[in-house]
């Protein structure tokens, strides 16, 4: 799909250029301030910063709605309807410019002796994305994806989500070999850790746990397997491993444009089970105001108790606790790539699973503390005490006493993965969800007999983008006949490892 955008483009810019060509080309056409060989490590900086600065409109149209997290009244995935402007953007986002840079880069980055850690993060940051993007869309152009100029492939063909999967892990057991036979070679372009190479490690083995870890449906020996791998190896072990982008005004965080005329509200899913558990996050994640921030609406209280969310029930009262605007919408909000809680929730399951041996119950409250701490990043310093962390442990242990099993010791991790990966993480949680079958959602009932693309059953996939199927037909057409052959939300249209 890009490769043929690409092709477009360069036939478009030939034409336009016609008319400028002279004897004198180089002197009338040069920028005498331009660049003429790109910086690798500047194409690397790039992608990183647009990995977050990318319209969050499917996060939050599809997978907060999904999830539960909130409403807006013109979100489709509320209804569970479809819709390709949504379907469409995080495919674009993703392809081009992020993995556009990744690709063209890789080979000079390979090339360069002196740049090896940073071919190396270069390389992870690449699985992260294409992590993603298959684990939304199920098969994808991986292999031939970006080949147009180098190899004139315009059409690119799709990989299974098995075939991306094994080669994610040979990406990541790579890069982080060339890290380890080279630790003292900083990373250039690094936005996230100042050219730390371990750093980059301990995320590629984070990345490894992640990318076990979707298996233990379709392949729980490989799961098994690769949690181990990524356990001995090294994963994040503080807040201060995570990929966090510091956002400015000149390159401001995605959900600034999203949020800044969204009528986002918390769902009552969300508020009831926070509400609940004395969760001390729900007075960070929304607030009562008096209308919409962008129109000028102010807080007018963060008293939990007299948080309404959106309910699918008709009677029910209308919300008045939107998303903490002050919070998420400023730009300068930095961004949570990939948080650590989530890697100590990962390592509880493992363990609870019996992939690995530890303390499940210290990697679960080492998750539950990490997040809460780490929301003193956002504006306004929002601070969650030690007091207030112990007392919801206590509240929240482990095992649960009303489901007092391994499974429901499994669904509260993963409960808090969800409550963990509210607004930064909804697609990863929208993921999780689908891995485990935790939190336990009741779909919207409303769309059982109502106007609904996926009838009182939450979506499992998103469709392929329309575009594809003119631009690259024949492909996308032969990967869709593994979803049921309709691009849509029909009952096959599940990825490979969501069995």
């Amino acid at each position: 799909m890009k490769a043929t955008i690409k092709k477009i483009f360069a036939l478009l810019c030939t034409v336009a250029l016609l008319p400028a060509c002279t004897k004198d080309f180089a002197d009338y056409n040069l920028n005498p301030d331009g660049v003429s060989t790109p910086q690798p490590a500047y194409l690397l900086s790039d992608a990183l910063v647009r990995t977050s600065q990318a319209d969050m409109e499917p996060r939050t149209n599809y997978c907060h709605a999904f999830m539960q997290y909130g409403y807006s009244d013109f979100w489709s995935g509320t209804k569970y309807a479809l819709s390709d402007d949504i379907a469409r953007r995080y495919w674009n986002n993703f392809y081009i410019p992020v993995l556009q840079n990744l690709e063209y880069v890789l080979p000079l980055l390979k090339a360069d002796a002196g740049l090896v850690t940073t071919y190396a993060a270069a390389r992870i940051w690449r699985v992260f994305i294409y992590q993603k993007l298959t684990d939304f869309y199920g098969d994808i152009p991986y292999s031939q994806a970006g080949k147009a100029l180098a190899n004139g492939i315009f059409t690119p063909a799709y990989d299974t989500q098995q075939m991306i999967y094994a080669d994610l892990v040979s990406e990541l057991r790579a890069s982080i070999a060339l890290i380890r036979a080279n630790p003292s070679v900083a990373v250039q372009g690094d936005q996230f850790y100042g050219g730390s190479a371990d750093q980059w490690r301990k995320l590629a083995a984070s990345l490894l746990l992640r990318v076990g870890m979707r298996l233990i449906k379709v392949d729980p020996q490989q799961a098994n397997a690769l949690a181990k791998e990524a356990y001995t190896e090294g994963v994040m072990t503080s807040n201060m491993d995570m990929p966090v982008l510091k956002h400015n005004s000149s390159a401001p965080n995605g959900f600034a444009f999203n949020l800044n005329d969204q009528h986002f509200f918390l769902h009552q899913t969300l508020i009831d089970h926070m509400r609940a558990s004395g969760d001390p996050r729900l007075n960070i994640y929304g607030a009562v105001y008096s209308k919409e921030a962008f129109l000028g609406g102010v807080v007018t209280s963060t008293d939990t108790s007299k948080f309404i969310g959106y309910s699918f029930k008709a009677a029910a009262p209308a919300p008045n606790t939107r998303v903490n605007y002050a919070m998420f919408q400023p730009k300068e909000t930095v961004f949570f790539d990939f948080q650590y809680a989530e890697v100590e929730f990962l390592l509880a399951e493992a363990i609870l699973r019996g992939f690995i041996t530890g303390d499940a119950s210290a990697h679960y409250q080492a998750g539950v503390t990490a997040h809460m701490q780490s929301l003193t990043l956002l504006p306004t310093a929002p601070n969650i005490s030690n007091a207030q962390i112990t007392a919801y442990l206590a509240k929240n242990p482990l095992i649960n006493p009303a489901n007092p099993t391994t499974e429901g010791s499994i669904e509260r991790v993963n409960t808090e993965f969800w409550l963990a990966g509210f607004i930064f993480d909804a697609d990863e949680a929208y993921a999780n969800w689908r891995r485990t079958g935790y939190p336990k959602l009741t779909p919207n009932p409303n769309t059982i007999t109502g106007p609904s693309d996926s009838h009182g059953v939450i979506p499992r996939k998103l469709p392929y983008p329309q575009q594809e199927f003119t631009l690259n037909s024949d492909n996308a057409n032969r990967a869709l006949a593994q979803y049921g052959g309709l691009n849509d939300f029909n009952p096959q249209a599940r990825v490979w490892w969501d069995k």
